[in-house]
């Protein structure tokens, strides 16, 4: 009978300590990842793009403001903008050639 207790407060123990570490988060790095691109600010069929020249790469838009960003679409105009990436390709601009975004 003591045993039988002994092994189902174990058991109860293990269960909520296991409960407890799958909730917890380690070992994630929580930094804002910028970067710097060079490029021409498009608009794709259902959201802004910016095709990069440096780096050579497709970028998603996350944050887009038409009343911005269709004057640099009409253009067709390089500029420099500076991003912070959100996942992968997906980006959300902080400035386009030094000036702030919003």
């Amino acid at each position: 009978m003591k045993l039988m207790f002994v092994l189902i407060l174990s058991v109860f123990v293990f269960a909520c300590t296991a409960g407890h570490e799958s909730r917890t988060q380690t070992g994630r790095d929580l930094s804002v990842r910028t970067l710097a691109i060079t490029g021409e600010i498009a608009k794709a069929e259902h959201s802004y793009i910016i095709r990069g020249k440096v780096p050579a790469e497709i970028f998603t838009i996350l944050n887009p403001d038409p009343n911005i960003l269709d004057e640099f679409v009409n253009s067709g105009k390089t500029v420099q903008i500076q991003v912070r990436i959100v996942s992968g390709d997906n980006i959300e601009i902080e400035t386009i050639d030094g000036k702030s975004y919003h």
